[in-house]
């Protein structure tokens, strides 16, 4: 097959849990200019959780229960042990934490998180270093200037029982959809961050059209 029908990847038997459960991170980063590299990585997320406790999968017949090996929010929702967070305030509570709750309970365990926190931000950079020669080539082509556009991206981590952080995937259209007041909390403050870093100003139709008219 070609190279790029190809995916590889590695599972990861021995992540770190909190009260035996697995978790990942997403963490929201917004790229401003590829030349020269200009990374911005939201102070806030969301930790989710499984919804049963983890155990060592001895099987192919044991990775068949996604509520243990799996930690994406879609697919643990449906559990019947799934927990909603009802309360933006509470966000320690639940299968879905903010990444500040998480940092909170990290660092009651001993934890070193600034540590922790820059790897992974060591990890997003050589990411998108990694991708940078085809995405520049890309804008290069399609775009009038350099400084016309940016992206808004979901980083997928996971940090295994030696602190170390795995990437799981980049969704280049991160979910927006507020199931949840603490969805509703963080991701509102990141949108407005976004648009802020972005420049962006509120378009007024009625100057546009007199610009038009002269």
């Amino acid at each position: 097959l070609p190279a790029d029908d190809i995916v590889v990847s590695r599972y990861l038997d021995r992540p770190l849990l909190i009260d035996g459960y697995k978790f990942d991170l997403r963490i929201y980063v917004a790229i401003t200019s590829f030349e020269p590299l200009r990374v911005y990585v939201f102070d806030e997320g969301l930790c989710r959780f499984s919804t049963e406790r983890y155990v060592l999968p001895d099987s192919a017949a044991s990775l068949a229960n996604q509520y243990i090996h799996l930690t994406n929010y879609s697919i643990n929702k449906k559990s019947a042990a799934f927990v909603a967070n009802d309360d933006a305030e509470a966000d320690d509570y639940g299968n879905k934490w903010s990444l500040s709750a998480l940092r909170r309970c990290l660092a009651r365990n001993s934890v070193d998180v600034a540590t922790l926190w820059e790897s992974i931000d060591d990890l997003i950079v050589k990411t998108l270093v990694a991708v940078e020669p085809s995405v520049s080539a890309a804008c290069r082509r399609h775009l009038p200037h350099k400084a016309s556009c940016f992206e808004l991206l979901g980083f997928d981590v996971m940090i295994d029982d030696d602190l170390k952080p795995w990437l799981l995937e980049v969704n280049h259209s991160p979910s927006l959809a507020a199931d949840t007041p603490l969805d509703l909390k963080l991701k509102s403050c990141m949108l407005a961050d976004l648009l802020t870093l972005a420049s962006f100003r509120p378009y007024d139709a009625a100057a546009y059209r007199r610009r038009e008219a002269r």
